[in-house]
């Protein structure tokens, strides 16, 4: 046997055991393993090795391994080309309201900082969320950088004290009087940030997420209780919009803890490594629900970050009113000294 038969059919066993793998987690069969979590996410990748082992036995002449490898070839096309769960840009309803929204991993570059706050501002941004933010970032630099958003939050610490090692920050166009509240997770110094848009009469539900990357099982674990809980607190059937860098491609179970639909056809993007462009992976998302329309969506191009930004824009159709019976009762009157155009505090 020469050394492209055995080159083939190894190349063609590895890539047909690690597809196994990942389809084992997918259905549910690999809840505990750390290695068919991280296998699950490369479909692309492994159809790409598929045909390369295929290649490999046709010219060591070993047509069984080569049949091995074409048909593992094909199971990965088949996850990759089936894939639904998206949505893709449309015409805005009539009479909606349209939100911009940008989310981008930094990796703590202030170049790539940099380049992000002139494209936030070309996009006309309603909302901002970036994960890995410049050590250095400070609440008055976001204000001065970003003169144009009125609530700006930076997650950098837990509510014990303890320094979180990769900040988040959140920042919207419309100030809000309730703020944005933080879930930490000490284990793995994550955060969650949540707050909500007014906009047209309705409320925007809006939550971030950047969980630790799967490197290890802990981490997986870490990851996947993060992602299991940014969903919380979002009302049925109220418009909400999740932006994060998840750490979890599409093809991976934990994704789908996720409530929502992504923005964007995430088969052929890649926001990392930044450098790879459409063959990398997308592990960067922007879900949303409630009755939201997508009408634009794109990748960002490489502004030094070892991730691509995304950007979003969404339509929220005009509230449906029912008219108030003519016969109505008159609203019940306010206590003496109460200004209906104040909202009380707490």
């Amino acid at each position: 046997m020469n050394r492209w038969r055995i080159a083939g059919w190894v190349l063609a066993v590895a890539v047909a055991a690690a597809t196994i793998m990942g389809l084992a987690d997918r259905i549910g069969l690999g809840k505990i393993g750390w290695v068919f979590d991280l296998l699950s996410h490369f479909p692309k990748h492994l159809f790409v090795l598929a045909m390369i082992a295929a290649i490999v036995a046709g010219i060591g002449r070993t047509w069984r391994g080569g049949l091995l490898a074409l048909g593992v070839a094909g199971v990965n096309a088949l996850l990759v080309l089936t894939l639904g769960g998206y949505a893709l840009p449309q015409a805005a309803p009539p009479n909606s309201t349209p939100i911009r929204v940008v989310s981008a991993n930094l990796h703590g570059s202030a170049a790539a900082l940099s380049d992000l706050i002139k494209l936030s501002a070309k996009y006309d941004a309603d909302l901002i969320a970036l994960y890995e933010a410049p050590e250095d970032m400070t609440l008055e630099d976001a204000a001065r950088l970003f003169p144009e958003m009125r609530t700006v939050k930076i997650a950098s610490q837990t509510p014990e004290g303890r320094k979180l090692i990769r900040r988040s920050v959140l920042m919207a166009k419309s100030p809000n009087a309730d703020g944005v509240t933080l879930t930490t997770f000490p284990e793995s110094y994550g955060v969650i940030m949540r707050t909500h848009l007014p906009v047209a009469g309705s409320t925007v539900r809006i939550a971030t997420v950047h969980p630790p990357s799967p490197v290890d099982p802990d981490a997986m674990g870490d990851r996947n209780q993060e992602l299991l809980q940014v969903g919380e607190g979002i009302p049925d059937a109220a418009p909400f919009i999740i932006l994060g860098d998840f750490n979890a491609t599409p093809w991976g179970r934990s994704y789908g803890f996720v409530p929502g639909i992504r923005a964007g056809d995430p088969r052929f993007d890649g926001s990392f490594p930044a450098l790879a462009g459409p063959v990398g992976l997308p592990i960067d998302h922007i879900k949303f629900g409630g009755g939201l329309v997508l009408t634009e969506y794109h990748v960002g191009p490489d502004i030094g970050s070892d991730h691509r930004p995304l950007f979003a824009t969404f339509a929220l159709p005009e509230p449906l009113v029912p008219p108030a019976p003519v016969n109505a009762a008159p609203p019940a009157s306010l206590p003496s000294g109460v200004d209906p155009a104040v909202p009380p505090r707490d």
